[in-house]
C-alpha cells in the first residue's frame, strides 16, 4: 500500500467522518454544507479511487458511517437553530477546505459514474478468462478516471499508437472472499500476491495467433518498461482478437496456430513486462498487426455480456 493510499482512502475518510461526527458546524448551511461535502468526497474517492487494501467493502463502511453520523445529528436538532451560519472562524476554514474537497469528489464521481455506461464502439463478449474465484476489476470502464488504458486512444500522441488496440482493456486481479489480494504491506515477491500463478483460460473458441514468452516476472513495484505487455496469448476468435497478458514466465502451455476451446488453458497469470504487481491484462481488438501486434483497432469488451468497471467483482464458481 503507498503512502497515497494509506491518506486518501483511509487517514483523510476517518479524519473527515470524525470531524462531522464530533464538530458538527453551527448554522443549517453552515453543517449543510459541511455534511454535503463529506458525503461528495466519500462518495467520490468510493466509486474512482482502486480498493484492494483496503479492500473493496471499505467504502461501504464510510458509507454506512455517514449515513449513521448525519441521522444522528438530524434527531439531536443540530440542523435547527443558530441561523444560517454561526460558525466561528476556525470551524469556517475547515468547512471552506472541505467543500474544496467535496468539489474534487463529485468530480471524481461523476467520472466514475460516467465511466459505467458501455461505449458507444462495436463490443465483443468473451468468457471469464480465468478458472473459479472471486476477481476484482483494477482498470476498466469508459472513463480515464475508471480505466488508464484509455489514454492510448489520442492518436495525436505518437507513442500511444503501438498500443491503441489495449484502449479498452480490462486489468484483474483474483482475491480472497475477504477481499485481499497479496499477503504483507508491500510485498516484493509476487508469488505473495493471490493473483500470481492462477490459470487464464481461453475466452473463446479459436486458434493461437501469437504467444510470447520467456520474460521475467518483474519484483513488485519494478517494471519492465521495455518489454511493456511481458508474456502474451493472442487468440484468434473467428473475426477478432483477444489478448491476455503480462503472463507468469514459462507459463503458456499453448503454441501458435493451436486450435483452442473455450475454457482451455493458455498460461498462467505473472507479473512480466509493465505490471506493477501481479494482474491479468485483458482486451480485444480488430487485426493484429505483425509490426505492432498492439496496434489494432480497439473493440469494446464484455465478459458473459457484463461490461466491467473498476472495482466490479467477478466469480466463477
Amino acid at each position: 500500500m503507498s503512502w497515497m493510499v494509506l491518506i486518501t482512502q483511509i487517514a483523510l475518510p476517518l479524519v473527515l467522518l470524525f470531524w462531522l461526527a464530533f464538530f458538527p458546524a453551527a448554522g443549517l448551511f453552515a453543517i449543510g454544507l459541511q455534511v454535503l461535502s463529506v458525503g461528495a468526497f466519500l462518495l467520490g474517492i468510493g466509486l474512482a479511487a482502486l480498493w484492494t487494501l483496503p479492500p473493496y467493502w471499505t467504502p461501504y463502511l464510510y458509507w454506512a458511517s455517514f449515513a449513521a453520523i448525519v441521522f444522528w445529528h438530524l434527531l439531536a436538532g443540530r440542523f435547527v437553530g443558530n441561523g444560517l451560519w454561526a460558525a466561528t472562524a476556525g470551524p469556517t476554514t475547515l468547512v471552506l477546505l472541505a467543500f474544496g474537497l467535496g468539489c474534487v469528489g463529485g468530480y471524481m464521481g461523476l467520472q466514475a459514474w460516467q465511466g459505467r455506461a458501455l461505449p458507444a464502439t462495436e463490443t465483443v463478449d468473451i468468457a471469464p478468462p480465468f478458472a473459479s474465484g472471486t476477481y476484482l476489476v483494477a482498470h476498466g470502464g469508459s472513463t480515464k478516471m475508471v480505466n488508464i488504458h484509455l489514454q492510448t486512444l489520442d492518436e495525436s500522441t505518437e507513442r500511444f499508437r503501438p498500443w491503441r488496440g489495449q484502449s479498452r482493456a480490462l486489468d484483474i486481479f483474483r482475491i480472497t472472499p475477504a477481499g485481499l489480494h497479496k499477503d504483507g504491506w508491500l510485498p516484493a515477491d509476487p508469488a505473495r500476491y493471490t493473483t500470481f500463478g492462477t490459470p487464464v483460460l481461453a475466452p473463446c473458441e479459436g486458434s493461437v495467433a501469437k504467444v510470447v514468452d520467456g520474460f521475467k516476472d518483474m519484483t513488485v513495484p519494478e517494471m519492465d518498461r521495455d518489454n511493456l505487455p511481458g508474456n502474451y496469448v493472442a487468440i484468434d476468435c473467428n473475426g477478432f482478437f483477444v489478448i491476455l497478458a503480462h503472463l507468469r514466465q514459462g507459463s503458456v502451455t499453448v503454441s501458435e496456430g493451436e486450435r483452442v476451446a473455450v475454457g482451455t488453458r493458455l498460461g498462467a497469470m505473472g507479473n512480466s513486462g509493465n505490471s506493477s504487481e501481479p494482474h491479468l491484462h485483458v482486451h480485444a481488438q480488430r487485426g493484429l498487426p505483425p509490426e505492432a501486434p498492439f496496434a489494432g483497432e480497439p473493440l469494446g469488451l464484455t465478459i458473459n455480456g457484463q461490461f466491467l468497471v473498476r472495482n466490479d467483482r467477478i466469480r466463477v464458481p
